[in-house]
């Protein structure tokens, strides 16, 4: 039988509900105000060419061709 005096632990549930909220919060200020539309600008722009330099040296490391090379092709395929 459970002993109904004994405390529950809820802190996953509090940081869980902690952690959403800040999720939230970034989202709401990344889509709702003018300098978020920057930010994501900005954020889209640095991700697309740490993806392309990304792809570029593995491709390189499994291929052998120059990874120089390869980012010249990946900035024509993805614009």
């Amino acid at each position: 039988m459970k002993n109904p005096f004994k405390k529950k632990d809820d802190t996953v549930l509090i940081v869980t509900l902690f952690a959403g909220a800040v999720i939230a919060g970034t989202i709401a200020y990344l889509y709702l105000t003018e300098s978020g539309a920057g930010a994501r600008k900005s954020l889209k722009h640095k991700l697309k060419k740490e993806g392309r330099d990304l792809a570029a040296g593995i491709i390189s490391d499994r291929t052998g061709i120059k990874k120089k090379t390869l980012k010249k092709v990946a900035d024509h395929v993805v614009k």
